[in-house]
């Protein structure tokens, strides 16, 4: 009698988690999903899936009702706070020919609930309002408990609960690592969502980045054109360490917050002006992410545990590949773990981690690297500061074979279609 299935324990139900379960379950494993918060909202914002990313969730028949649903990007298009074009590219629109896929943005909670709907469609557990507690790894066996004593035992456990990970915490301190809070990055976010103004409409497909002095306003299509609304995001710096709740504000909050917003903003281009006057819901939250991890430390002590995601490589979000390389993440991860037919055994599962860890390390470090730089370069201030910023972005466009590798860079992988 074949002997059952090899157990996982996955814990956080955000992106990786439910996806890197999918993969598992394909290959012959037994996953359970953890999740501490006990329903799924309508939290967060915007995201951006770029080709990388969207690869990962084609192969799991996840891509297209997403790529399907929501307008294509398909140009870059950088301006100056008062609306004149500094640079940009069309070359967005042969991105699903040259990789397979396209780009578009979705709304965060669209993309969680329709994993945790594949979970269920697949015959996944998934546990919410399970809170981790401890862990627990021996010699053939890990044991996550709850903070509620509630216990799951599995031949491993993958932690992808995010940028304030339970598990990684706790899987640090048993390697004797002094772990520190998330690192604040000085920067601040407001992401709003607002009825399409009429200097927008027509438009749609086109992602825009605004520069201005000490701010940053971006836009994506990342809503069905039905439902006539507009996303987008503001950048600015603070001093003030906003923890990201992702909470909406309230009426009387939202109405106060966008007559300073408008203040703010006042002199800017029609598009910025039409759209902030127009926001229906604001969330605001900082950003943070942290030192890069040595590759050693994304495995436990015990060998039976690994970080992936935020867990392992928290971003913030300026290159707009947090979830694509989180996508990455689970795609190397199932790739490099045996088929359950071959056999899982404690050698395999050190090997797989190792290799995982090695291969993954240096391409998500350069990028939290490239993210925190790009997002100074965002909120360069006003007068010469600001001028030069503009300069450089031109001279950047102007070299369009730099433009187009920088791009390759990051699209072409985990694999090519």
């Amino acid at each position: 009698m074949q002997p059952p299935s090899p157990k996982v324990l996955i814990i956080g139900a955000g992106i990786s988690g439910p996806i890197l379960a999918l993969l598992l379950k394909m290959k012959g494993y037994s996953p359970i999903v953890l999740e501490k918060v006990r329903e799924l909202g309508d939290a967060g914002s915007g995201l951006m899936l770029m080709p990388n990313g969207l690869k990962v969730l084609a192969l799991l028949d996840l891509a297209s009702p997403i790529t399907t649903s929501v307008p294509n990007v398909q140009a870059i298009r950088d301006y100056t706070w008062a609306g004149e074009e500094i640079g940009g590219t069309d070359s967005p629109s042969t991105w699903k020919e040259t990789y397979g896929q396209p780009v578009c943005g979705v709304k965060r909670s669209v993309l969680n609930l329709a994993l945790k709907s594949a979970l269920k469609s697949s015959g996944i557990p998934l546990l919410e309002g399970w809170k981790l507690d401890s862990i627990v790894e021996s010699t053939d066996a890990v044991t996550a408990t709850s903070s509620s004593g509630l216990q799951e035992t599995g031949s491993f456990l993958v932690a992808c609960d995010g940028i304030r990970s339970a598990a990684r915490a706790i899987l640090l301190r048993q390697r004797g690592v002094v772990e520190i809070e998330p690192v604040f990055t000085g920067l601040v976010q407001v992401a709003g969502i607002s009825r399409t103004p009429h200097a927008v409409l027509g438009k749609k497909g086109v992602w825009k980045n605004f520069y201005g002095p000490g701010r940053h306003f971006i836009t994506f299509p990342s809503y069905r054109v039905e439902e006539g609304m507009t996303g987008w995001a503001i950048t600015s710096r603070s001093e003030t360490k906003d923890v990201e709740t992702w909470q909406s504000m309230d009426a009387d909050q939202l109405k106060d917050f966008k007559r300073r917003l408008k203040a703010e903003f006042e002199g800017w281009c029609e598009e910025v002006s039409e759209l902030v006057d127009a926001a229906e819901k604001v969330i605001k939250y900082g950003l943070y992410d942290r030192e890069a991890l040595d590759p050693e430390n994304w495995v436990s002590r015990g060998g039976r545990c690994v970080l992936v995601g935020d867990a392992a490589h928290p971003t913030s979000p300026h290159l707009g590949q947090g979830a694509n390389q989180a996508l990455e993440d689970c795609w190397w991860l199932s790739e490099l773990l045996p088929n359950v037919c071959d056999g899982v055994d404690a050698d395999e599962l050190k090997r797989a981690f190792k290799e995982f860890a090695e291969k993954r390390q240096p391409r998500t470090a350069a990028l939290v690297k490239g993210a925190r730089m790009q997002g100074e370069m965002r909120v360069a201030g006003g007068g010469e500061e600001g001028r030069t910023r503009d300069e450089r972005l031109r001279d950047g466009w102007r070299d369009l074979d730099a433009v187009k590798a920088k791009w390759d860079g990051l699209l072409r992988g985990p694999f090519s279609c």
